[in-house]
Order: C-alpha cells, then sequence, then structure tokens
C-alpha cells in the first residue's frame, strides 16, 4: 500500500486491495482512511518513495552482513547448531552468542565468571551481615538481551521443561504473597 502511494496512485479501493490479510482493518475503514491519498502532496510521496528505498537498501545489506556472519563462523557450524536447539534460541541468536563469547567461552575459567561478565547473576554486596545491593552488574548489554529475548521465548514454549518450570515457580510466588495486601501494607 505504501509504495502504491508512493508511486502515485490516489484510488483509495485499489490502494486497500493491495492490504495484507492479516490486516485487522476491513476494506470501508482502510478506504476510508486512504481518501486523502487524493490529495497528497507529490512532495510527500517521493519522501515515501525515498524512505522505501531505503528501507530496501538496508535490508539487503543487513542479508550481506548476516551471510558474512555466516562464512565466517563457518568452522564453529556444530556449535552454532548445538546452541541452536536450546528452547527460545535459534541460529542467528546463537550466531550472535558465540560471536560475543567465543565458541568454548575459554576465556572464562568459570560459569560464574561467564555470567557475571554477562551481567545476569544477582549482585552480593554484603557488609556484616547485611545486604546493600542485589543489582545485577551492567555486563555486556547484547548476550544480556539474546538471552533475555530467549528465556522470554523458552517459556511460552507449549511443553518444553522451561514453561513447566516457569508456571511452578509463578504458582509458588504466587502462594508467598499475601493475598489483598500489598508487600508494603503487610510489612508496617
Amino acid at each position: 500500500m505504501l509504495e502504491a502511494l508512493g508511486e502515485g496512485k490516489t484510488d483509495p479501493q485499489e490502494i486497500a486491495l493491495q492490504a495484507d490479510r492479516r490486516l485487522r482493518a476491513t476494506q470501508a475503514q482502510l478506504c476510508d482512511a486512504l481518501s486523502a491519498a487524493r490529495e497528497l502532496n507529490p512532495v510527500y510521496r517521493k519522501l515515501l518513495k525515498q524512505s522505501l528505498e531505503e528501507l530496501q537498501l538496508l535490508d539487503r545489506q543487513i542479508q550481506e552482513l548476516d551471510r558474512e556472519i555466516a562464512r565466517l563462523l563457518a568452522q564453529h557450524e556444530d556449535a552454532v547448531q548445538r546452541l541452536a536447539e536450546v528452547p527460545g534460541l535459534g541460529p542467528d541468536s546463537a550466531q550472535q552468542i558465540i560471536a560475543e563469547v567465543s565458541p568454548a567461552a575459554a576465556v572464562f575459567p568459570t560459569a560464574k565468571n561467564l555470567t557475571s561478565w554477562v551481567g545476569v547473576c544477582p549482585g552480593d554486596d554484603i557488609s556484616a551481615g547485611e545486604s546493600r545491593s542485589t543489582k545485577s552488574p551492567k555486563g555486556n548489554r547484547n548476550v544480556r538481551r539474546i538471552l533475555n529475548q530467549a528465556a522470554h521465548a523458552a517459556v511460552k514454549a507449549k511443553g518444553s521443561i522451561f514453561e513447566v518450570m516457569f508456571q511452578r515457580l509463578r504458582r509458588i510466588s504466587a502462594t508467598r504473597k499475601p493475598s489483598g495486601q500489598s508487600p508494603i501494607a503487610s510489612a508496617g
């Protein structure tokens, strides 16, 4: 529809026919919204067309970079495939993790060192038996973002162990909260 507007088409019904079938709007709603296409300034049409061309260029560049990443990580394809089998991860996210951490993560002597570097472990700033902060360290934003997205996807995967564990933890946490009161009100 945007391409049709950029090319100069003005008939709302003709443009509305190009809508994706998953679009929730009806043909009448689309025609109503596109009725302004008749008076759309040619400068705006040109800007729209240029923006769409720029978007296509960016898509081509992303595809080129994806191919380059796959080429560079070809020697570690077995590690990528093993990591991509983890629920919530796919080949793209596995490639990103391996690019950041390395295939064997040999730089990190322990799992604790790796989780600290990523920034997914809680802090343990304790002095004289009193906890001052449990805030996680900043860590590597890219890997933390990928792992966070993977965790959200994994708990939504029907029948996965992660979904089962998440639901169990959710039930446990719901039973521990006093009903009808906020934690602050119950402490006072």
